[in-house]
């Protein structure tokens, strides 16, 4: 398990997405909170022993204290898993980036080489032939950067070259993406011609099979290295007082307005009920100053 705090709030920060870590946790406590003092009432309310309904309540926050903790302890996992893994292709997008055409074509020789591949040769600009299993390839290649795409002529000249050497298997390599005529001639074609398309994920994980990239470790070093980039008041803002989150404060709101009724001698409960209904009043505030700023600038 994770021992660095910062590096383990990361990990759980990937996990949960756009929701802030601290919010995330202190909605674990309050469920938690919210439903061992649940358990009280009830209790209370069968037996009239406030010592064993207090004794039950407390089992109920242990074991749900226990299960947050679990909760925290897998989206800790799943978190490294999602954060590492995006780290590492961001790596190998800058590095397809970086490197030339000439070496990224000859990194692809080396790659089908691995496959099985044999007699990788150069026919044509970008245009490569291999031979596996006695059946010729042809191999078009086309080293871009992510925001270019590949063009319905740049499909057309392969497919026109392999009918031309009647060769029916192909692979389109390429780092950019398709673009909409590509693909459509792609699709046109994949009766008669069987071309495999190979984009960036597809060669992330042909190297990553291989173990041609950085190991793990490396990249969480990088991480515990990085500073901690502080949000923006108004992320802080809508993680406070989004409408997911008002919603909650009121249905606690009324929660612990009904323990107070229930439980007329509890002053904590209606301390609580106030908390709760003024942070309600404040996002319902800020949820309809959203929604006229929103038509404002409309």
């Amino acid at each position: 398990m994770t021992k660095d705090k910062n590096l383990k709030k990361a990990f759980v920060k990937e996990a949960i997405g756009d929701r802030n870590y601290m919010s995330y946790r202190i909605d674990l406590a309050l469920y938690k909170v919210m439903l061992s003092i649940a358990v009280l009432l009830v209790f209370y309310i069968m037996t009239g022993d406030f010592f064993i309904s207090a004794l039950f309540a407390a089992q109920v926050f242990a074991v749900f204290t226990l299960i947050n903790k679990l909760n925290v302890d897998r989206k800790t996992d799943q978190g490294k898993e999602k954060l590492i893994l995006r780290k590492k292709k961001e790596h190998f997008r800058k590095r397809l980036d970086e490197i030339n055409t000439e070496d990224f074509e000859i990194l692809i020789g080396f790659l089908f080489g691995k496959e099985g591949w044999r007699n990788y040769v150069k026919k044509g600009r970008h245009m490569y032939l291999a031979e596996k299993d006695g059946i010729i390839h042809c191999i078009m290649i086309f080293r871009t950067y992510a925001d270019i795409d590949v063009e319905r002529l740049d499909v057309r000249n392969m497919i026109e070259y392999m009918g031309q050497n009647s060769i029916k298997t192909g692979h389109m390599v390429y780092t950019g993406s398709l673009s909409d005529g590509a693909t459509e001639m792609l699709e046109k074609f994949k009766d008669r011609l069987e071309i495999n398309r190979i984009g960036v994920d597809e060669l992330y994980e042909i190297m990553s099979r291989y173990q041609m990239l950085p190991e793990d470790e490396s990249f969480i070093h990088r991480l515990t290295e990085e500073k901690n980039v502080i949000k923006s008041r108004e992320e802080i803002k809508n993680n406070i007082f989004g409408n997911k989150k008002t919603v909650i404060y009121i249905l606690a709101a009324i929660f612990f307005y009904g323990s107070s009724r229930i439980m007329s001698g509890s002053f904590v409960s209606r301390y609580i009920f106030y908390y709760f209904s003024l942070l309600s009043v404040v996002g319902l505030l800020y949820t309809i100053a959203g929604i006229n700023l929103k038509k404002k600038a409309k």
